[in-house]
């Protein structure tokens, strides 16, 4: 075996310093390395792009959904009893009065009012077909309104008032008789009933006096919406 000095050794080792790589092998592995870069710089961008248009995407959808909503909503408040969009209509109105502030009872008095103003627009517009849809959502709400007024003492006279006039407002409707509706009656009774202990309790000229009087009759007389009539003009 031939033996190597240590000066023939660090000879040999300087010489390995001078050995150069072949150009081909060069170009290959810079050409291998290179795309691994641009593989994975492709792949965290794509990732992003891809959640950019996720994003947008779903901020665009939600977008559209909520103005298909608004539109209908809109579209919507033109409805009446028996329309497609009606029961739209009637959630519209729910949380409108729910985000106003207003009470069980100013809920029911708008709610109720809504329904006679349909009713008078059904009436107008000859609807025929709609004419017991828009009385049914007018007895379920007088039903409950009466229910809510025997429970809660109203201290707004302002509301008692609005029932007042919408209740005037639908023995006006021709076509819409409820002189037999037990429900609509029932509602007529009780806020000439809460109208007459107010005026009891008011300065009332003789004259005002005298129609009192005739009011308290009509109403011993179960005519309630004659009586409610007076109370209106008085």
């Amino acid at each position: 075996m031939v033996k190597i000095t240590q000066k023939q050794l660090i000879e040999q080792l300087r010489g390995l310093k001078e050995i150069k790589p072949r150009q081909e092998w060069v170009l290959l592995l810079k050409s291998q390395l290179l795309s691994k870069e641009i593989s994975k710089f492709e792949f965290r961008n794509s990732n992003f792009f891809f959640g950019i248009f996720s994003q947008k995407s779903l901020a665009y959808s939600f977008a559209m959904v909520l103005l298909i909503f608004i539109g209908l909503v809109g579209f919507a408040q033109r409805t009446v009893p028996g329309d497609l969009l009606f029961p739209v209509k009637k959630i519209a109105e729910q949380s409108q009065a729910v985000l106003s502030g207003k009470t069980g009872l100013e809920q029911n008095v708008s709610i109720l009012t809504n329904r006679i103003n349909d009713l008078a627009k059904v009436a107008k517009k000859g609807r025929a077909d709609s004419m017991p849809l828009a009385i049914n959502e007018i007895n379920a709400d007088a039903s409950e309104l009466a229910k809510n007024l025997k429970k809660n003492t109203v201290k707004n006279s302002e509301t008692l008032k609005e029932i007042a006039v919408s209740l005037k407002t639908l023995a006006d409707i021709p076509g819409a008789d409820f002189s037999e509706n037990e429900n609509v009656m029932d509602l007529y009774q009780t806020v000439v009933q809460s109208q007459i202990n107010d005026l009891e309790k008011t300065t009332l000229t003789d004259e005002q006096k005298l129609k009192l009087d005739e009011i308290k009759n009509l109403y011993k007389e179960e005519k309630y919406t004659e009586a409610l009539e007076k109370i209106l003009l008085l």
